[in-house]
């Protein structure tokens, strides 16, 4: 059940990635994120998953801007941004 739980949250968040240009999917994808913290979703579990979508959007074929957006999510996660976007 675990296993399925991670895949769910990392094809969710392949899926947002893919789904809007850069700047929006940006802003959707850290709501996303900030959502599931909020509901007390571990951070290094999130971010674990966030790393697997990566792996999603290479099996798909998705553009490099998808695994940006995924990268810069991974960078508010842990910190390395500027303030006001750090979850």
């Amino acid at each position: 059940m675990e296993q399925a739980r991670q895949l769910d949250v990392a094809e969710r968040v392949a899926d947002l990635a893919t789904a809007e240009p850069y700047e929006r999917a940006l802003l959707t994808l850290r709501g996303y994120a900030a959502a599931l913290l909020d509901t007390g979703y571990p951070r290094d579990e999130l971010y674990r998953d966030f790393e697997r979508a990566r792996g999603v959007l290479e099996k798909r074929g998705a553009p490099e801007e998808a695994e940006d957006t995924v990268l810069d999510v991974m960078d508010f996660l842990t910190g390395f941004s500027s303030s006001h976007m750090k979850l």
